[in-house]
């Protein structure tokens, strides 16, 4: 996800995206980091009069924040954002997905003005990580090998370099970690095609799942992921990090 260009198939994913605004969106984890977001801008204690959200749920995203002006753009290779015109500038949990993640990071730190403040929030290395473990067994008992069927995703540490490269200062990364209930891990499923998060690579197989896969995957799932003291409910993880970074120029040393 670092170097490597060409990993996700971006015309898909924004396919995948409006499907999933015309479908019917499912939120519950953007409104989890909405509120998050809102307690990060109170600690400011600042006005922001100029703001960018950016992303597939700009738009869901500014409806839902403290904002009275505010901009909204979907993901291009090229942000529609003026040279140092933004005080804030809102990465609405897509860049996990995206090809040129430095390019995107650079572009969003020139539309800050001087000790302009970016929030990116991104999907973390653990996500669905019950998920990938039971697809794993599945395709090993009936192909002897494994497929990529959950998109990759980032830790922390990587986090903090790309912001570090892409020209930002005082850089922070920190995980916010999400345990979901659900009754059936079928209902995972749903709600993941449901975010427009299904897998996107380009090196993910095209040869169509039998069902076999699917069933054992599943029973994979109940067997080795029941929540404790828990009656038939099943847990989800997901991990998602905030990356701070401000444009500034860090104080000399003295």
């Amino acid at each position: 996800m670092n170097d490597q260009a060409n990993i996700f198939d971006e015309t898909l994913i924004k396919c995948r995206k409006k499907r999933a605004k015309a479908q019917g969106f499912v939120s519950f984890l953007h409104d989890q980091v909405i509120s998050d977001l809102k307690d990060r801008l109170k600690e400011q204690q600042q006005e922001f009069t100029n703001v960018e959200i950016i992303g597939p749920f700009a738009e869901y995203w500014g409806g839902n924040l403290p904002f009275k002006i505010y901009g909204c753009h979907d993901d291009h290779n090229i942000l529609p954002i003026n040279l140092e015109s933004q005080d804030l500038i809102i990465s609405s949990l897509y860049l996990h997905s995206v090809n040129d993640l430095i390019a995107r990071l650079v572009q969003m730190r020139r539309g800050l003005k001087r000790n302009g403040i970016l929030f990116a929030y991104v999907f973390g290395e653990n996500s669905l990580h019950e998920l990938r473990k039971s697809f794993e067994y599945a395709e090993l008992k009936t192909f002897g090998k494994t497929f990529q069927r959950v998109n990759p995703t980032v830790d922390i540490p990587t986090c903090g370099k790309l912001l570090r490269r892409a020209g930002f200062n005082y850089c922070v990364s920190d995980k916010l970690n999400y345990s979901i209930e659900y009754n059936d891990p079928m209902d995972l499923l749903l709600d993941i095609r449901g975010m427009g998060e299904t897998n996107a690579m380009m090196a993910r197989s095209r040869r169509f799942m039998p069902k076999r896969v699917l069933l054992d995957a599943m029973d994979y799932y109940r067997g080795n992921y029941k929540i404790l003291n828990r009656t038939n409910k099943f847990q989800a993880t997901f991990d998602v990090i905030c990356l701070t970074g401000w444009n500034s120029k860090p104080k000399a040393l003295v």
